[in-house]
């Protein structure tokens, strides 16, 4: 059945807000959740009029038989500079549904979603912007109607409490471990490049191009000299073979405040599987902890060998996804031409 469409306009958005935050109380508390996970902040009015002020928003709304509006979808476009960092991990010319970008009503999600995308979709592709993102909250109300469109999960936002010091991991022999500071931005740097680096391997296969990753080696400094942000580096025999650095997160519907982000963290290919990474990961929980922290957050790729066992087993649980769709990129010219 095709759903009755129409623009979304300013005077939209305060129904619009009603439909998110009843569409987001329904979405983000799976019951796979434990309950010390916490929700982060819901602010459906701020959420929504930010977004509608994005240039270049491409949006709509869905109406029932009285032309009531019953659902809406903002994506808003994505231009990044050829040597910008964030393009090691998005496309450079996409289109993202971030939080706060669309509701659904009960029952027809799939159905409501659907004519709402082909609209704006049609729009995207239009402006050669062939990847699609959306941000949801983890669990199938969220996921399933995108599923069902082809987005799959792509990144996982996971998040862990941060507790006083309990058990700590066994240390691992010959090891040393320090604060970084600014002086340390080469090796940092570094190890956060090849960290980048490995992302084209499978099966992630994340295009890597040479410009963010140079970039890339320069983007903690500021972090490095900031006293709200933590780094340390693994050492042995003389090697640098390891380092985590965390930042201040920004909260979200998922994130909660007094959080921490796990910015980078990567250990030698020839030194994993000792448990130096639970070791740095363990300082910076102790770190955080004393700073008034009471959550961490990461982020990773679903298809990692890696990273996707690897932050699950040591505590964090997933919150949110980042689910994505590439089109064919020999779609162009006009409708029907190709």
């Amino acid at each position: 059945m095709t759903v009755a469409t129409a623009p979304l306009t300013a005077e939209h958005i305060p129904l619009a807000v009603q439909r998110y935050d009843r569409w987001f109380s329904r979405a983000r508390r799976p019951p796979s959740q434990r309950s010390w996970l916490a929700d982060g902040p819901v602010r459906g009015d701020e959420l929504v009029g930010r977004l509608h002020a994005v240039p270049g928003l491409e949006a709509c709304r869905a109406l029932d038989g009285d032309g009531n509006l019953i659902g809406y979808l903002a994506a808003q476009p994505v231009t990044l500079a050829a040597d910008d960092p964030a393009a090691l991990r998005t496309h450079p010319r996409s289109a993202l549904v971030p939080y706060g970008g669309h509701a659904l009503p009960g029952g027809r999600e799939t159905e409501v979603l659907r004519s709402m995308y082909a609209k704006v979709a049609e729009r995207l592709v239009a402006d050669r912007r062939l990847v699609h993102y959306v941000q949801v909250p983890a669990g199938d109300v969220a996921t399933a109607p995108w599923a069902d469109l082809g987005f799959g999960r792509e990144v996982v936002h996971g998040l862990m409490a941060v507790k006083a010091r309990g058990r700590q991991p066994r240390g691992v022999e010959g090891l040393g471990i320090r604060r970084a500071g600014p002086g340390d931005l080469p090796q940092i740097g570094r190890m956060a490049a090849e960290s980048s680096r490995r992302q084209r391997e499978s099966a992630m296969f994340q295009p890597q191009p040479e410009g963010p990753l140079a970039a890339l080696r320069l983007h903690y400094a500021d972090a490095l000299a900031d006293p709200r942000c933590g780094a340390w580096i693994a050492s042995r025999r003389g090697e640098e073979i390891a380092m985590v650095v965390v930042v201040p997160a920004t909260p979200d519907p998922v994130i909660p405040e007094s959080c921490v982000e796990l910015a980078e963290a990567y250990v030698e290919p020839a030194a994993r599987g000792e448990g130096i990474s639970r070791v740095l990961l363990a300082t910076a929980l102790a770190w955080a902890y004393d700073n008034g922290h009471r959550y961490m957050s990461a982020r990773w790729h679903s298809a990692s060998p890696l990273a996707a066992g690897h932050w699950p087993a040591v505590g964090f649980r997933p919150v949110g996804y980042r689910l994505s769709r590439t089109l064919d990129a020999r779609i162009g010219g006009a409708p029907g031409s190709y």
